[in-house]
């Protein structure tokens, strides 16, 4: 029946952790085994909204190559500065919807999406920083523009992981995992789903809200 849909996380390995990025920043210890599973040593991995550049670290130590694409300048200049030491790593400052890379060149792309309706660069003025989108059609438009950008640079047969969560905004659920899917379902094969699951404290309350402890991948194929 395949592999496990599910997996319980632990914390970040020491050695990995960002300073001053608490909550913005995935773990390595989550995404090495993902990048060791989907991909070859030596393969090229893009991260197309890279961020803390954490996925470029976690294709270091798993002998991959690593392109990260963010579309802030101000964090892409500090991944820049994180994984400057490591071999064959590059962090690039971009649009998603224009990636820099060649037709059919990457093995795998894994990716933690910008979410719809966070407070982070809401004032941010850079073209394709879907954080300051506000208005959810606008954002499910830009991501379907993402995704058939995204698909172009990869090869057939290689594997995406998008990892995503629904949100609730105001009080009001916004099924943006399930959107997500359906929007990359128009570029790329959908495969399946897995869950990342946290051990986060739950207390009592409103029976309709969760304390939403688990994280959607998205596996699709082209």
């Amino acid at each position: 029946m395949g592999v496990s849909s599910w997996l319980v996380l632990g914390g970040e390995d020491p050695e990995h952790v960002v300073d001053g990025a608490a909550g913005q920043s995935g773990h390595v210890a989550q995404l090495r085994p993902l990048i060791e599973e989907l991909s070859k040593p030596g393969d090229l991995v893009f991260d197309p909204f890279a961020g803390w550049g954490t996925t470029l670290v976690a294709c270091s130590v798993t002998g991959r190559r690593g392109i990260g694409l963010e579309v802030s300048t101000e964090r892409a200049e500090e991944a820049r500065k994180r994984v400057a030491g490591l071999p064959e790593q590059r962090m690039l400052c971009g649009d998603a919807r224009k990636p820099p890379l060649d037709p059919d060149s990457v093995d795998m792309v894994l990716c933690d999406l910008p979410y719809f309706g966070t407070k982070l660069d809401t004032e941010a003025t850079e073209p394709g920083q879907m954080y300051a989108l506000r208005d959810y059609d606008t954002y499910l438009e830009t991501l379907d523009e993402a995704f058939g950008a995204i698909a172009k640079v990869m090869r057939p047969g290689a594997h995406a992981v998008i990892a995503v969560q629904n949100r609730r905004l105001d009080g009001t659920f916004v099924p943006l995992a399930w959107d997500a899917a359906r929007v990359l379902g128009r570029h790329l094969t959908l495969g399946d789903e897995r869950v990342h699951l946290y051990d986060w404290p739950v207390s009592e309350g409103d029976p309709m809200h969760t304390n939403r402890s688990h994280e959607y991948l998205l596996m699709a194929v082209k």
